[in-house]
């Protein structure tokens, strides 16, 4: 991180790059960090493949995301991956990374390999907390702005501090950016206690599908793309589906499929207290933590899909 934080200062025209299916770590930690790098002066532009999460517009009002296409077109002196556990999280932005001079890696995930010039990747409950070490090493004080990014991507990735991740660490990160000004009664609204009809209509569509396996030690639940229009859903509002079937009391090991294409899903998987799925997750072209990761499967069908996630989370149990 001293390299990092000792190269930054030097640098100008900076690119911060928030993974695909944006949660509120990787853009809290990609608007402080573009706020504070600001705060020294320089030119710096946040880039994101899709779009931000409308529970999300709380901490990026007033920062203009950049798509590949529009970050094609422009030069810059440094590119910065956040949260981003692998190239492929960086959506249509990887091949302006892999063919740049100066790339840093920030991340959270122990199976990223580090695959940036420079990388920082450290397992710790968000990646915030790594990124507001990082802007307390270049000497900035976080005002009310950073402090609301700064607590959504630390509050977000650890459950709103009730996950396993959650550690004094956290909680004292929490506590400091409340006094620098995180409005935390407004983010928790708009955050966790607000949806649209919408989500709400999908949130019961998923719970019924609910299926279990292995007498209840596996749970699973999927989306359809035509679901959306049926419920009149946004994709963002499967966020946190996975938490209904994580939840049920017989469960270790929950996991979530979406499909994103006619033979194509994605996977979400949580456990409850020993499963290991982000080995699981290896298998599935994706990665993670121990006890939140995420993969990508290609099927002909939703039950082909099935079998091919429960052959990788069973060996885990």
């Amino acid at each position: 991180m001293e390299k990092i934080a000792g190269l930054l200062p030097t640098m100008d025209n900076f690119l911060i790059i928030s993974h695909v299916s944006a949660d509120g770590d990787t853009l809290g930690s990609g608007v402080a960090l573009s706020l504070a790098l600001k705060r020294l002066g320089k030119q710096c532009w946040n880039g994101l493949d899709g779009k931000v999460p409308a529970k999300y517009d709380i901490i990026t009002q007033g920062i203009a995301f950049l798509t590949p296409e529009e970050a094609a077109e422009k030069e810059f002196g440094c590119i910065i991956a956040i949260d981003c556990g692998d190239l492929a999280r960086l959506g249509g932005f990887q091949r302006l990374f892999r063919g740049h001079a100066c790339t840093v890696n920030i991340d959270h995930h122990g199976t990223n390999e580090g695959y940036a010039k420079y990388n920082y990747v450290e397992s710790c409950g968000a990646t915030g907390m790594l990124i507001y070490r990082l802007i307390s090493m270049l000497g900035i004080e976080p005002d009310g702005a950073m402090a609301d990014a700064l607590y959504a991507a630390i509050s977000t990735d650890t459950g709103n501090f009730t996950y396993s991740n959650t550690d004094a660490a956290a909680l004292d990160a929490a506590a400091r950016l409340r006094q620098a000004g995180a409005d935390i009664p407004r983010l928790a609204e708009r955050i966790y206690r607000r949806r649209s009809l919408g989500a709400t209509r999908l949130i019961g569509l998923a719970c019924q599908r609910i299926r279990l396996f292995d007498e209840g030690r596996i749970g699973m639940t999927y989306v359809l793309m035509r679901d959306y229009k049926a419920t009149g859903a946004q994709k963002e509002d499967c966020d946190e589906l996975i938490n209904y079937v994580r939840e049920i009391d017989t469960v270790e090991i929950g996991f979530f499929l979406r499909q994103i294409g006619a033979k194509d899903f994605k996977v979400s998987l949580r456990s409850c207290q020993y499963a290991d799925v982000a080995q699981a997750a290896k298998e599935l072209n994706g990665g993670g933590h121990r006890m939140a990761a995420g993969g990508r499967v290609e099927a002909e069908s939703l039950d082909a899909a099935v079998e091919i996630v429960l052959s990788a989370v069973r060996k885990q149990l």
